[in-house]
């Protein structure tokens, strides 16, 4: 009944204001807050997607009522964000979802934040008490203090953030909590890795049931048509999808499933993988072969997603289509390329590793800042962030072990160091550790002053730097990602589930599976033995292509034996195989290297 009457009243005030003018959005910029001291104003930050479906109809509905109009032009200076266009101001408020409304006062500091729709009747009271009581909301701090020197999680929190995540599973469904379904890359991958290897030791199955039950639920959200993975469902079955199609869900998707496929061969991880990179490949490539953002729930206000989705493919076509946001971001696209790259190592498909090339090279050349970093949406120090610089460096990375084209692995190295550089939290006091995304804006007041930290990110910056370090010696990677790691501690000591922080630590605390193939690289013998190589089980690989007519290795910590053939050796933790020349023998010899 609630459900239905709030349909009603979003129903009735689209007609009632549907034709009513749109309000006088100003552009996210210091020189708001000298504004709003000057005309003795708030700002109202409205921060949307263009994908997102509640971000249209608050537009269509609240924001477009002549009373909540005239409240904000005499009291409010408007600004609305395309948060998937900044992700410093995106992430700062990722957590109170989209749309995101904020108040602040002329000094940066936050009066009010709310999530989700928010209708016509509600906002006025809200706009009413914001003017009548402008108090700041309370400052909040994550992390805990830790031991500055420690760079591994404890036994103990190991323990009880394995209990934690385990707690929140549901054994019924799959998928993690009590309201929304979706993929999240890192707590899937641990589940993985941590079944893969309990399993070898003849231990329990649970971690194997875990990742086996929510990738077998999170099936439900793929297109059956057209490809694709949905942003997520609002019911616990898999069963209520959210049909907003977004890069990072089919990033996380896609390796989860390649992984999964790696590790237990079931056809069908395989097809799901394929079904979601082929609506990145038929739907968001540009001519130029960089890739989009996203694409729409909806294909307009009358035709929502679950209308649409459930159509054939002649009947989408026939008619107009959920919108494709269009822009070309460094961090959407590293994030396409290192999926893809995924799937092309398992899969040997020429398409997708030359998709995934073009959409480097078109990167490189576009969105590679003087700086060195990317950036998000143009190629300019100002526009620089942590996640583009991130993601086109795990970019690179996969692409040199797809490819063993040292190119790619020079690039990964140089990202690296420059997020050192440019990223790295050295601010004093608690918590410490960790990479900010990005320094304050000049002008930046109040709580905009204040750098951002993003978990995920800090997660991945942690285990990027962790195998650079490992395949080229370099000890200022390896510092910096103990530096992301003490970050990673305190928010486990301070109660919060970090899975991502289980895969750091054990990765930080040893080597890499390590596997060489030693050859001509225009021998096919050694591409054989290496188109093996690549499709070991697991991200946290070091694997190499010693053709002596390139040099050394970038890390040179082993002596190959020139042999009559082409072979694959295995070295790690203190112990190396014995040669081997066939593919089929690869993956033995390094799984008795792999220390799980």
């Amino acid at each position: 009944m609630r459900f239905i009457l709030a349909l009603l009243l979003i129903l009735a005030s689209n007609s009632a204001h549907a034709d009513a003018p749109s309000l006088p959005w100003q552009k996210w910029e210091p020189a708001l807050f000298e504004r709003a001291a000057a005309e003795d104003k708030y700002i109202l930050l409205h921060m949307a997607a263009v994908w997102c479906h509640w971000c249209h109809v608050m537009e269509r509905t609240t924001y477009k009522d002549p009373a909540i109009q005239k409240v904000i032009g005499e009291k409010f200076i408007p600004v609305r964000v395309d948060q998937d266009r900044d992700p410093e101001l995106s992430y700062r408020y990722e957590n109170w979802g989209w749309p995101a409304t904020v108040m602040l006062d002329k000094d940066g500091n936050e009066i009010f934040k709310r999530r989700g729709y928010i209708p016509p009747e509600l906002f006025l009271k809200l706009l009413a008490a914001v003017i009548e009581d402008p108090s700041a909301l309370p400052g909040f701090t994550v992390g805990a203090a830790v031991d500055p020197d420690a760079v591994a999680l404890s036994p103990q929190r190991r323990t009880d953030v394995e209990a934690l995540v385990l707690k929140s599973f549901d054994k019924d469904n799959g998928g993690f909590g009590d309201t929304h379904r979706f993929i999240h890359g890192d707590t899937v991958e641990w589940a993985l890795e941590r079944g893969r290897a309990l399993q070898r030791n003849g231990e329990t199955a649970s971690w194997h049931d875990v990742s086996a039950k929510t990738l077998d639920g999170a099936r439900r959200l793929i297109d059956p048509v057209w490809g694709g993975m949905f942003q997520y469902s609002d019911r616990l079955d898999w069963s209520g999808p959210h049909y907003e199609k977004l890069l990072n869900i089919q990033r996380d998707a896609i390796r989860a499933y390649v992984l999964a496929w790696q590790i237990d061969g079931d056809p069908a991880n395989l097809i799901a993988a394929k079904d979601i990179a082929r609506w990145l490949m038929d739907f968001m490539q540009s001519p130029d072969g960089a890739f989009y953002t996203s694409q729409d729930a909806d294909a307009g206000p009358d035709l929502h997603g679950d209308v649409f989705y459930a159509r054939t493919d002649a009947e989408r076509r026939a008619g107009p289509q959920p919108p494709i946001d269009r822009n070309t971001y460094a961090r959407e696209n590293g994030w396409a390329i290192a999926s893809l790259v995924a799937l092309y190592d398992i899969t040997g498909d020429p398409a997708l590793l030359d998709a995934a090339r073009r959409a480097f090279a078109w990167t490189l050349a576009n969105r590679r800042a003087p700086n060195g970093g990317f950036g998000h949406s143009r190629a300019t120090d100002d526009d620089t962030h942590l996640g583009d610089t991130l993601a086109m460096a795990e970019a690179a990375l996969a692409l040199y072990r797809s490819t063993a084209l040292r190119p790619y692995l020079a690039i990964a190295v140089e990202l690296g160091a420059i997020i050192v550089r440019d990223h790295r939290d050295l601010a004093g006091g608690f918590p410490s550790g960790g990479f900010i995304v990005r320094q304050p804006e000049p002008g930046a007041r109040g709580v905009l002053a204040k750098p951002v930290k993003q978990l995920d990110e800090n997660v991945a910056v942690t285990r990027l730097l962790n195998l650079l370090a490992r395949q080229t010696g370099k000890p200022d990677l390896r510092d910096g990602a103990e530096h992301g790691m003490r970050y990673l501690i305190s928010l486990a000591e301070d109660g919060f589930v970090v899975p991502g922080a289980l895969l750091a630590d054990r990765e930080l605390s040893r080597e890499p599976a390590h596997v060489t193939v030693v050859g001509a690289k225009d021998d096919p013998a050694a591409r054989a033995l290496y188109d093996a190589a690549r499709t070991y089980p697991t991200r946290y690989l070091r694997i190499e292509w010693l053709d002596r007519s390139e040099g050394a290795l970038p890390l040179s910590d082993v002596d190959y034996p020139d042999m009559p053939e082409a072979a694959a050796y295995a070295c790690a933790n203190g112990a190396c195989s014995v040669p081997v020349f066939a593919p089929a023998d690869v993956h033995r010899i390094v799984a008795k290297v792999d220390d799980r």
